[in-house]
């Protein structure tokens, strides 16, 4: 999933069941290679997002240190934010 607001671009990678292994994947080989793939983004701030349908608090915790966004479903069926209230995303390019 990709969004834009115009100054940043969001890249979202969605399982699941979101594993510590998948956050080290999508970090160390996806996200690097983004502006490359989609070089319309290349004047963008780079944020990256994790969701899942399910996510152990640990996991969402390990994600949010990586200055990742993190997301899961909701009751309703929709998704939700669950970084804590302090969270500040990293710009990863």
């Amino acid at each position: 999933i990709v969004a834009t607001n115009g100054r940043q671009v969001l890249v979202v990678e969605v399982k699941n069941k979101l594993k510590k292994s998948h956050i080290d994947n999508f970090l160390e080989d996806q996200l690097p290679e983004f502006k490359r793939l989609f070089p319309q983004y290349r004047d963008k701030e780079l944020w990256g997002a994790v969701g899942g349908l399910v996510v152990k608090d640990e996991v969402a915790r390990y994600a949010e240190r990586k200055g990742l966004f993190v997301l899961t479903q909701t009751d309703e069926g929709g998704a939700t934010i669950i970084n804590k209230e302090r969270f500040k995303p990293k710009t990863f390019g």
